[in-house]
């Protein structure tokens, strides 16, 4: 069986790495083809967290918990790689609602057998020495999160599914799915040629709804270009801070972990509107620059400058569930906003899918389902 991944950002990597592991109706031959390189793009820009922290829907939740233990898993399979940090995570709350919610959360994250906990500001500056937060603050650690070196993880994933024989054709853009009536055939490069598949993946991110719409399939994403879109976000990294932070730290207006060049990887949730595709160079600089200034008021002993601010764009599902499954004869869709969490979870599922036994676990997150998931 020839398969053909679309796209080596995290999904598609570790689906790749998946296919190529040995196992009884493992696929034949497996290529993979990436626009620019592995984790080029959206997962070598975000913030990169693997958590299930969200206790709203218990399913979905087991669901991400399961991931996170993937992902465990496969680092062991590396050798406890650089890229994957079990760091944990640390977050507080300082106003009397935010309190209330925080604390509510940590219960009942807690009540479904995560680890969640609150915590004393002793205990804070054990794990985070160098942070300040509010003598009053009510603070919660999750120990059991992580955080991922985006990039270095999709390189290490597409090397290994290569070594075992898969094929890289990089720096190629997909410009359409071939089609033989109802069934997808393979695609179309932009350098002309065509690649022959049994079986195509959509794993292009915030890019699948261009590819699929040439074989006619939609897929209800987020559109990144509408004005005030939740899709993009603007994250930046500093020069080297080490040592500043050991973990995940999410402080009222700034989420920030350390970075694989050794500075800082900082986001803010209400910084991020404004950077669709019309934000202008001055826009993005003062981003960084108040993403700096929070970053101080966090860490006051940061010395660091921003080295760099990239616009993210997140493949970002309407009802904000996984698109997976299914679309044609011949076609495969895999897209979802938490690629970092799921992606070894979901690569092991869809391998047993393209295997022909289809996964209960899937079910709820068929992308052509019919009307948002509950």
């Amino acid at each position: 069986m020839r398969v053909l991944v679309v796209g080596a950002g995290i999904i598609g990597a570790a689906l790749a790495d998946r296919l190529t592991r040995p196992a009884p109706g493992a696929p034949a031959r497996v290529t993979v083809v990436e626009a620019e390189g592995p984790g080029a793009g959206t997962s070598g820009t975000s913030y990169a967290w693997i958590n299930a922290n969200d206790p709203a829907d218990p399913a979905y939740h087991r669901f991400r918990t399961a991931a996170m233990s993937a992902w465990r898993d496969l680092a062991a399979g590396f050798g406890a790689p650089a890229w994957y940090r079990p760091s944990g995570n640390v977050t507080w709350a300082a106003a009397d609602g935010a309190k209330e919610r925080l604390a509510d959360r940590v219960a009942r994250l807690s009540g479904l057998g995560y680890a969640a906990e609150l915590i004393t500001s002793h205990r804070l500056r054990e794990l985070e020495p160098h942070v300040a937060a509010p003598p009053d603050a009510l603070i919660a650690h999750y120990p059991g999160e992580a955080h991922l070196h985006g990039g270095p993880a999709a390189r290490a994933l597409v090397r290994r599914a290569r070594d075992s024989g898969a094929d890289l054709v990089a720096a190629r853009r997909t410009v359409r799915l071939n089609t033989d009536g109802d069934r997808v055939t393979g695609v179309r490069l932009d350098d002309g040629r065509d690649l022959d598949a049994d079986l195509t993946v959509c794993a292009a991110g915030r890019h699948s709804p261009a590819l699929l719409a040439t074989a006619g399939a939609a897929l209800p994403l987020v559109d990144p270009s509408e004005p005030g879109s939740a899709a993009p976000c603007l994250v930046a990294t500093t020069s080297a801070a080490e040592g500043v932070l050991n973990g995940l730290v999410h402080a009222p207006g700034l989420s920030a972990r350390p970075a694989a060049t050794g500075g800082l990887v900082l986001e803010a949730d209400d910084l991020d509107a404004g950077t669709d595709e019309t934000a202008s160079p001055a826009h993005v600089r003062a981003v960084g620059d108040e993403l700096l200034a929070r970053a101080r008021a966090l860490v006051p002993a940061l010395t660091a400058q921003v080295a760099e601010v990239r616009r993210c764009v997140r493949p970002l599902p309407v009802d904000g569930y996984p698109l997976v499954g299914f679309q044609r004869p011949g076609l495969y869709t895999a897209v979802t906003h938490s690629g970092i969490t799921l992606a070894p979870h979901l690569a092991a599922l869809i391998a047993e899918e393209i295997a022909g036994r289809p996964s209960g676990a899937l079910a709820p997150y068929r992308p052509n389902r019919a009307a948002p998931h509950p």
